[in-house]
């Protein structure tokens, strides 16, 4: 072997090699024990207090069990439903989510507070697996994806990032199945925001019955809902969304460190607002070009992990909890080298481990420095290097495995 040879072997990183292992091994490792840390001491708290947002979905599905659901978006009536369900005072849990959402927090309200908590893990932990992995269960994907730190942080946090994380992923990955794609694709409208740039890869991978299918799914959840809570809940939706945007705009400075969007980290470093909104839409562009530019050649797992990394840089409301898709992304970026035979530079590797690992800031909030959308616009800058490299040697690159193939 020659020195070039040799260099080349150590700035290299096979997926399926011992060295690559070792790291990943070390690594995981480090995030199983800062995730045990963090769930003992969430559950050393108690519910609901070590569990953040799980007595707002708690108390949003109780109140509309047993109040007129067009009175749902008026805040101060929820809100003292809320003080007598024990709300902290010092407490603010609005509801800003479509109408839909109601569907599944309706049946949990009628659990103990804990107990629908438990349910909610129960259901949407195993569907983001299944999303992550498709039917390697057995694979070293399952131990990343538990282990990765936004696994421990979406499950303290008591919101759906891994229900949301399910039906984004899961949705791309049965994309060409248009039935099953579509449904899950229609169903992530109760948190529009995710999905902002599903149509745009649809539209251009040439997806349209899966796009029809996920717009049939959307417009039965506004009938269903109608038929659930009565039609007059949607109107009181529309009304509440503007004074929600003010409340937010007054009272986000708290809630900013939580948020890894374009948008919150200009304002933390001291833009202001109408600058920091303006250059959110201007990424929000960017990102919806880079996902025209990515489905191009279908859909991908290049290109879905692609748009899992763009989500949370085209939306100015997006938070921790909602990362799990981007451990997602990680995996699927390291099953492809690996199904490619090829190796990951070092460079690569640097940033998928602080892709891993920037959550962990966000969370910490110990920082104004924009580690984390910066490590996603890393991550997306592989995803482009790679899908360009693949296409100037006349490849497309692997699909998106279905139910129960290799992912």
């Amino acid at each position: 072997m020659n020195n070039s040879d040799g260099a080349g072997a150590t700035f290299s990183w096979p997926p399926a090699s011992d060295k690559f292992r070792l790291l990943a091994g070390i690594l995981l490792a480090l995030f199983a024990v800062y995730g045990i840390a963090y769930l003992v001491v969430s559950i050393g708290r108690g519910w609901p207090q070590g569990f953040g947002d799980s007595f707002a979905l708690w108390s949003w599905g109780r109140f509309v069990g047993e109040h007129a659901a067009a009175r749902f978006y008026d805040a101060a009536t929820l809100r003292a439903a809320q003080l007598v369900l024990g709300l902290d005072p010092g407490a603010s849990y609005p509801f800003a989510y479509p109408p839909s959402f109601l569907l599944l927090l309706w049946p949990l309200g009628q659990l103990p507070g804990v107990i629908a908590f438990a349910a909610l893990i129960a259901l949407s932990l195993p569907l983001y697996l299944w999303a992550t992995l498709g039917g390697e269960w057995g694979s070293p994907g399952l131990a990343a994806a538990l282990a990765a730190p936004t696994t421990a942080i979406a499950l303290v946090s008591g919101q759906t990032g891994f229900l949301a994380a399910a039906l984004l992923a899961g949705g791309l990955r049965l994309a060409d199945r248009p039935l099953a794609g579509g449904v899950l694709l229609g169903l992530l409208t109760y948190k529009p925001q995710l999905g902002v740039l599903v149509p745009v890869a649809l539209v251009t991978a040439r997806l349209w019955r899966t796009l029809v299918i996920a717009g049939a799914t959307a417009l039965f959840l506004i009938v269903l809902t109608s038929l659930v809570f009565g039609a007059a809940i949607w109107p009181s939706w529309a009304a509440s969304v503007p004074a929600f945007s003010r409340q937010f705009a007054a009272e986000s400075s708290e809630i900013l460190h939580l948020m890894p969007t374009p948008f919150a980290a200009l304002l933390r470093l001291g833009a202001a607002p109408p600058v920091a909104q303006a250059l959110q839409w201007a990424a929000t562009a960017v990102m919806a070009v880079i996902v025209w530019w990515l489905f191009r050649r279908g859909a991908t797992k290049l290109a879905a992990a692609g748009l899992l990394a763009a989500t949370p840089l085209a939306t100015p409301y997006a938070f921790v909890y909602d990362l799990p898709i981007i451990a997602t992304a990680v995996i699927w970026l390291v099953a492809e080298r690996q199904h490619a035979g090829q190796t990951l530079g070092t460079g690569e590797v640097f940033v998928l481990m602080l892709a891993m690992a920037a959550p962990v800031a966000l969370a910490a909030g110990s920082t104004n420095f924009p580690l984390a959308p910066l490590a996603l616009m890393l991550l997306l800058g592989i995803v482009v290097r790679r899908c360009h490299r693949l296409r100037r040697q006349g490849l497309p690159g692997p699909v998106l495995a279905p139910t129960g193939a290799a992912t």
